[in-house]
């Protein structure tokens, strides 16, 4: 699935998420996409390329018909086997998915297609399992916003995509795509320990792809009715306690930078109150300097 991140070291670096060693923000963006495609996946046989772990797979299980899980990774299938009870996981390549034609009612692909050299064989390696009556549910980060918040590229990533050329890519494949837009955004929540189900009132905002975090396309060889966004509100949310863990560590790490720039200042003065004895030392006027201070 991502020829450059296979079964590497569990540490996280956020291109394969490990649910209960990654940050807050990470853990419920990826959570929030497959919250969004649930409605998709009842009653259909669905397969979740680079299915990783398994936790968000493990969601379209019940309420599906047949629920698959597929990644290139065997430490990821490893680690699924114990996560996702229900799903049936395969070690595969998703420009070659080994599922015969119209075979699937929905393929899911959250944060794959930025990692593939063979991006476009995947989209219509999507667009043949499903047939004419299945649905492609995609995601990848927007390569505009993306690029400002990093100060160099994602050495994972083959490709990013801008909004129009990732409808673009896409709807050479499927007639008809809705691209949503994904963000983090603030929220108030009013809740009781012992109050029941909580309501959502999201106020109307105008969409704006530029400025977008990430893309979650829907596709279809049909036209796609009553698709409705989705505002994830999960469980840990506190926006403000993470925010102020978040300011914590940034000042620990400031903390030190601080210490190794006084260590290094220290060491450069030393080195250079020793100078006046390097010229004598050249003038063959003082005994010769140790090579550590």
């Amino acid at each position: 699935m991502r020829p450059t991140d296979t079964d590497r070291s569990a540490q996280p670096s956020g291109e394969r998420l490990v649910l209960d060693a990654s940050d807050p923000d990470l853990r419920n963006e990826h959570l929030a996409r497959y919250c969004f495609a649930e409605p998709l996946a009842r009653g259909r046989r669905v397969l979740d390329v680079g299915c990783g772990e398994g936790y968000g797979t493990a969601r379209f299980v019940g309420d599906s018909a047949a629920v698959y899980g597929l990644d290139n990774s065997e430490q990821a299938i490893s680690s699924a086997r114990a996560n996702s009870s229900g799903v049936v996981l395969v070690r595969g390549d998703c420009v070659k998915l080994p599922f015969a034609d119209a075979s699937l009612d929905l393929v899911t692909a959250f944060e794959v297609i930025e990692h593939l050299n063979g991006r476009e064989d995947f989209i219509s390696e999507a667009a043949r399992v499903l047939g004419t009556t299945g649905v492609f549910v995609v995601s990848t980060p927007n390569r505009d916003y993306y690029q400002t918040t990093r100060d160099e590229p994602n050495p994972f990533h083959v490709h990013e995509f801008a909004y129009e050329e990732f409808h673009a890519a896409l709807t050479a494949a499927f007639r008809h795509c809705a691209v949503f837009l994904e963000n983090h955004v603030g929220a108030v929540s009013i809740s009781s320990p012992s109050a029941g189900e909580t309501t959502a009132h999201v106020e109307t905002r105008e969409a704006d792809p530029a400025s977008a975090h990430f893309f979650v396309a829907v596709c279809s060889m049909r036209p796609l009715n009553d698709l409705q966004g989705l505002a994830f509100l999960p469980r840990d949310a506190n926006l403000l306690r993470e925010r102020e863990q978040h300011i914590a560590k940034l000042r620990e790490w400031v903390a030190a930078l601080e210490s190794r720039h006084e260590q290094v200042e220290h060491k450069m003065s030393r080195e250079l109150s020793r100078w006046p004895y390097r010229v004598l030392r050249r003038l063959r006027l003082a005994p010769k300097l140790p090579r550590e201070w």
